[in-house]
This record gives structure tokens, sequence and C-alpha cells, in this order.
């Protein structure tokens, strides 16, 4: 039998983004030149994978 925490996912996609959007990297981003929409680009791929891991969460069972 696996103890899991419920919850480790979803702490570690937190930290991710926390780091990722408001950190140094942001000033980073800036000085890169990307196209406007990057930003959304990464804040979507976010979004996919909290959707992801909250479906995740709701299936297991507890078994």
């Amino acid at each position: 039998m696996r103890d899991k925490i419920p919850y480790d996912h979803t702490l570690l996609i937190f930290l991710v983004a926390l780091f990722v959007f408001s950190s140094p990297l942001t000033h980073w981003w800036s000085t890169l030149q990307l196209p406007w929409y990057s930003i959304f680009v990464f804040w979507g791929i976010f979004i996919i994978l909290v959707v992801i891991n909250t479906r995740k969460q709701g299936t297991d069972d507890g078994d």
C-alpha cells in the first residue's frame, strides 16, 4: 500500500509557476523580443498542467 499526498503535484506545479512568472526570468523574457502571445503560451501550458493534474486526482479512488 502506497501512501500518497494528494496535493503533491499541485504544490509542485504552483512552485514552478511562481518561479517562472515572478522571477528574474520575466525580465529575461522581455529582452528576448518574443512575440506578443508568448506569455499566453506559457500561461496556457500552466493551465493545461493544472487541468491534467485535477483530472488525475479526481480519478484516484485511494486504492
